[in-house]
């Protein structure tokens, strides 16, 4: 069974083009308070692989861990992911891939994100209607926890964006001081 759950958002950044496109490269800091994800994982490459493992808990069935791998492949205006498949002995697997882009805005930044987020889960053949039944209440529930994982990214990569701001403001004020010595 699989379940695809697109997400788009833009998030503003206080800082120049080249910050943010650094920003969005750079997974394990644009991600640092993506609570949703566990176990998130950059291979350095080439190519740049993406790990993770989303954690899912539908109550009717519990808690299950469904391990994620995309290739990060950087691009003028920012990055892409493209998600693989992932061999998994557990109860499923998930894809993520997409693009996150970097325009100018006045004195800063907007980063538009467009992913999505597709899960493969296994699932034994429905053939009575008890089982059909079942079988979408699975379907129903899983779109619902990606639903609710998919709306707390913007604000994660928001917070991760005002800790980069502030870095690259204290840099700024750094060499400026330095330079006036």
């Amino acid at each position: 069974m699989n379940f695809e759950h697109a997400i788009s958002f833009e998030v503003p950044i206080a800082a120049p083009p080249s910050v943010a496109i650094a920003f969005v490269r750079d997974v394990t800091r644009s991600l640092a308070y993506a609570r949703f994800l566990r176990d998130l994982r950059v291979e350095p490459g080439p190519p740049i692989v993406v790990e993770a493992v989303l954690p899912i808990n539908a109550a009717l069935f519990g808690q299950r861990d469904l391990p994620f791998r995309s290739v990060l492949t950087p691009t003028d205006g920012g990055a892409r992911l493209t998600g693989l498949d992932v061999p998994s002995t557990g109860p499923g697997w998930a894809s993520v891939s997409g693009d996150a882009v970097v325009r100018s805005d006045g004195g800063g930044s907007v980063v538009g994100y467009d992913l999505i987020i597709s899960v493969f889960v296994a699932l034994p053949e429905a053939e009575r209607w008890g089982g059909r039944a079942l079988t979408r209440m699975i379907e129903y529930t899983a779109e619902t926890v990606l639903a609710r994982l998919t709306a707390a990214f913007p604000e994660a990569v928001a917070r991760a964006a005002r800790e980069a701001e502030q870095a690259d403001l204290d840099a700024r004020t750094l060499a400026t001081t330095a330079a006036g010595r």
